[in-house]
């Protein structure tokens, strides 16, 4: 069994019930399914779900999975997808089924949830710092050696914290993170940088494996100011992992990775400037939103305009209580809502959504209210990562039929 197969196993098992907050009320259609396995022949329709529900089409994720692969494979660059996407071991799986040379986590916990699930090789992309944290790393780099995993380090005091978990048996690898002023964490120069790679190498317990760092820290639009403040942090990135190579502490192959959803073109046309280094080198984008796309964020600033939406919120109209209003039966408990408002997709020009309570939409209208009460409507939305935490269970949608489900574990 490969890894995505045995990956895409987990949880399938697990029985249906109430936790699942959009499951049919029907006992006859529940009985058919049993577990989350079981969704995929129970035969299901969309009406039969419980509403507010969110949902995902199934043609939308195989044709982005790949499109993005085929985009890496063609530039020569692998990817890590963030798995803190979906924290699904469903999707996980599909995304390594694509050929993901790893997949990313942001916490701890995501990465004991993937080694959990099956994932091979993990790239923890955030300092570790707590003694919970430290100590769960260190057992696992002395305990399960079928898992690789790959952490960050921005200080000299980071990288003593991590020291004390490492095992000089089986060094942990370290990436180090590049940041820049105002932003997130990493080193906020290549000199500061080069005072922790040494330091790395000073550790028995650890091993200088590359360098990182998250451009999205930058303005998230496709302005010339922001795609130039972009290539100059990746282009500095290169430096470093240049300047490593000049002062020999790369032993053996070096990761340098970056690459959010937004802006992965610009890094890979940076990386084709880099020069050659006496280690190889691996190329790795990390982007996660593209397996979802949305109708906003993404929609504006990715590169890859044949993406296509794949998740949905499904609700009932509620109320049309005057002119112009609709309430509509999810909110802030349902969907997105941190960057854009969702957007409806069943009403022309003029309807948008205006507010959300914790179940209730605001959708005004210019005329009068293009939907009646009862009437199931759909909406899309903006950042896939704040919708997916909401659902436990998400259905797959072909048409109107549902032909699985993807149990996410946030």
């Amino acid at each position: 069994m490969t890894p995505a197969e045995d990956v895409r196993r987990y949880g399938l098992d697990e029985p249906l019930d109430a936790r699942f907050r959009n499951l049919p009320v029907d006992p006859e259609l529940l009985a058919r399914a049993g577990t989350v396995g079981g969704v995929a022949g129970a035969g299901w329709h969309l009406d039969d779900l419980l509403l507010p529900s969110a949902t995902l089409r199934a043609s939308a994720l195989r044709h982005n999975g790949r499109l993005f692969a085929d985009w890496c494979a063609g530039h020569g660059v692998d990817f890590a997808p963030h798995g803190k996407t979906s924290m699904s071991p469903q999707l996980v799986a599909d995304q390594l089924a694509d050929g993901a040379w790893a997949i990313t986590a942001a916490t701890v916990g995501q990465a004991r949830a993937m080694r959990e699930w099956g994932v091979p090789r993990v790239l923890l992309a955030n300092q570790v710092t707590d003694r919970a944290g430290l100590a769960w790393l260190g057992h696992t780099q002395r305990s399960d050696p079928g898992l690789e995993l790959l952490v960050l380090a921005d200080s000299v005091a980071g990288v003593e914290l991590l020291a004390a978990a490492g095992t000089p048996g089986r060094p942990l690898p370290v990436l180090l993170e590049l940041g820049v002023p105002g932003g997130r964490t990493g080193s906020r120069s290549v000199e500061e940088a080069l005072t922790v790679a040494r330091a790395v190498e000073a550790a028995p317990g650890l091993r200088l494996a590359g360098v990182e760092c998250f451009e999205g820290v930058h303005p998230g639009d496709r302005s010339a100011s922001a795609s130039a403040a972009v290539s100059a942090m990746v282009d500095l990135l290169g430096e470093l992992l240049s300047t490593l190579d000049a002062e020999g502490l790369l032993q053996e192959e070096a990761v340098i990775t970056a690459g959010g959803s937004s802006y992965p073109d610009l890094v890979v046309a940076s990386w084709a400037g880099l020069p050659t280094l006496s280690v190889p080198v691996r190329r790795v984008v990390r982007s996660g939103g593209y397996l979802f796309h949305d109708h906003g964020m993404l929609a504006r600033v990715s590169p890859f305009r044949e993406l296509r939406p794949a998740l949905e919120v499904h609700a009932a109209v509620l109320s049309v209580p005057e002119p112009g209003l609709s309430l509509v039966g999810f909110g802030k408990r349902d969907a997105s809502f941190d960057i854009d408002l969702p957007v409806p997709l069943d009403a022309g020009p003029g309807v948008v959504v205006t507010g959300l309570n914790d179940q209730h939409a605001f959708v005004r209208s210019e005329e009068d209210a293009p939907w009646r009460v009862g009437e199931r409507v759909r909406f899309g939305i903006s950042h896939p990562c704040t919708t997916l935490d909401r659902w436990p269970l998400i259905p797959l949608l072909d048409d109107d039929r549902v032909v699985g489900a993807v149990r996410t574990y946030f």
